[in-house]
């Protein structure tokens, strides 16, 4: 008859009746409560219990950070959506103001060109009745001035010196 091995009992020092004096010292004590082998009244903490205990928190630890990485990442881009947002607004404020001054250039220009237009048409006029107060033709002007008179010139030097 041959024997099969049987496995070894597990042994527990905690629990060993011949061991009781030494764990009961209070030194030993602190030391198994720091490490969380007895609790504070002294009763061995049942680690099975305690490992699953353990992994619940471990899973909520690992939920909770997981929720919190979400958070963050939702916040930054809304941040980031924010600022874009604010960027364009900035952008299409100073493309309406570079376009209102464009716009006010624009109308002071042709403001200007419009007085100047005005201002030289009224030379004209003027120069045409200093010329001929009787704002005929002149028969007696001599021939420079009748061409200029007939043609209209603005220039008063045109025709004079040739």
């Amino acid at each position: 008859m041959s024997s099969a091995p049987a496995p070894l009992p597990t042994y527990d020092s905690l629990r060993d009746s011949n061991l009781r004096q030494y764990f009961e010292t209070s030194a030993v004590q602190r030391l198994l409560q720091r490490n969380g082998w007895v609790d504070k009244t002294g009763r061995i903490v049942d680690l099975d219990k305690f490992k699953g205990k353990l992994n619940i928190i471990e899973q909520e630890f690992k939920y909770a950070e997981k929720t919190e990485f979400w958070r963050l990442k939702e916040e930054e881009e809304m941040r980031r959506a924010i600022q874009m947002k604010r960027e364009r607004a900035l952008l299409e404020a100073k493309r309406r103001e570079r376009a209102r001054r464009i716009k006010e250039e624009n109308s002071i220009r042709k403001s200007l060109i419009s007085a100047v237009r005005n201002q030289a048409a009224h030379d004209i006029a003027k120069a045409s009745v200093d010329l001929h107060p009787g704002g005929g033709y002149d028969a007696a002007a001599p021939e420079s001035a009748r061409g200029r008179m007939e043609t209209g010139s603005f220039f008063m030097t045109q025709g004079q010196g040739e």
